[in-house]
């Protein structure tokens, strides 16, 4: 049983190395969820694959790029197991090599796993064009990024302790109140941000590529628009329970009505960027300007709607009016309705959700 569960990794370790080392880098994996899902298709990416076995200057960036990936993520590991609260990690240099390694290697697998994963579907394409000697040295030197760290944070953790140096906040301003939850989303929940906003990128995607197959009308991109706003319910769920732990003593302040709004509206239209910058690029050479806001607004308000829901049916009963008010606004799109009716329909209800000036 002990020698099985060293190969897992357990709770502490994950919130301790994982999340911490996503939650710094998610400004850069939201850029490659934008660039990699929206800005490029799946033919782009095959295209890619191809393109560099078949070229060998644009094929080194590989390697590279994945030995300065590993090369921060060891500095990261490194400055964070200098700080105190992680002091009590260096018992684990007590502990037999093998089993230090097996500990560490499923961590750093974990924060490694995007990159391995978009390498072997390029290797698909190196395989297929028996390009061998590039495949070696591309997994000799991600084996040697992998293997090495190890051996390096076992020999930082064999050492004495070293004082520790305190380091000044870089951000000194007042933040504006749009930004905490976005803020408390980086901080804490980074993983759901990130696959929030994969799977909802991912989804809009599909829908586009099946609306320019000639098939469908603009109301498939409505339900489409619908689908992702459903997407965010465990992101809108966090948002109310962060109101009503963190914030819960800004209920003793009242709130005027349209600062209110307008801060949620902030606060939606940060999380909802990705999507927003998917839709103002894929729109515009598709459509008349009438669809570049309509669909954005539609997600936008869509999203409010869901919100206040959450607001009006904090317990579970709030997936049961959740699920039948998809179907409502699923029928709303079938018929036709013009897209302003909802729109307005979805900002009113949030509206008288929020309208006490004791409500957040």
């Amino acid at each position: 049983m002990r020698r099985a569960s060293s190969f897992a990794m357990n709770d502490a370790d994950f919130k301790a190395f994982v999340i911490p080392f996503y939650r710094s880098l998610l400004g850069f994996w939201i850029l490659v969820l934008v660039f990699g899902g929206v800005f490029m298709e799946l033919k782009q990416h095959i295209l890619l694959g191809k393109f560099l076995f078949e070229h060998t200057l644009p094929f080194s960036l590989l390697p590279l790029g994945f030995l300065a990936y590993s090369g921060f993520h060891l500095r990261f590991q490194m400055a964070i197991l200098r700080r105190k609260e992680y002091q009590v990690f260096h018992q684990t240099a007590l502990i037999p090599f093998r089993d230090f390694a097996k500990k560490w290697a499923v961590i750093i697998l974990a924060n490694h796993f995007i990159l391995i994963a978009y390498l072997v579907f390029l290797s698909y394409f190196g395989i297929e064009k028996q390009a061998w000697t590039p495949l070696l040295l591309l997994w000799a030197v991600v084996g040697f990024s992998l293997a090495l760290p190890i051996l390096l944070i076992y020999r930082y953790l064999g050492k004495p302790l070293k004082e520790a140096v305190l380091i000044r906040p870089r951000w000194e301003g007042k933040l504006p109140r749009i930004t905490w939850f976005p803020l408390e989303l980086r901080q804490n929940r980074p993983i759901l941000l990130l696959l929030t906003k994969g799977l909802s990128l991912l989804l809009l995607n599909g829908f586009f590529l099946s609306f320019r197959s000639g098939n469908y009308d603009h109301r498939w991109l409505e339900f489409g628009i619908l689908c992702v706003s459903f997407f965010h319910i465990p992101i809108l769920l966090e948002k109310n329970e962060f109101e009503n732990s963190r914030m819960a003593w800004f209920r003793n302040l009242p709130s005027p009505f349209l600062p209110k709004l307008l801060t949620h509206l902030g606060t939606l239209v940060l999380i909802l960027f990705p999507e927003l910058l998917f839709l103002f690029w894929k729109v515009l050479p598709l459509f008349a300007p009438d669809r570049l806001i309509s669909l954005p607004l539609l997600l936008i308000s869509g999203v409010i709607a869901l919100l206040a829901l959450i607001y009006r049916y904090p317990d579970r009963y709030f997936y049961r009016v959740a699920f039948g008010s998809f179907f409502g606004c699923f029928l709303v799109l079938l018929f036709g309705v013009p897209w302003i009716f909802p729109v307005l329909a979805f900002v009113i209800f949030f509206g008288f959700q929020i309208r006490s000036p004791f409500q957040l």
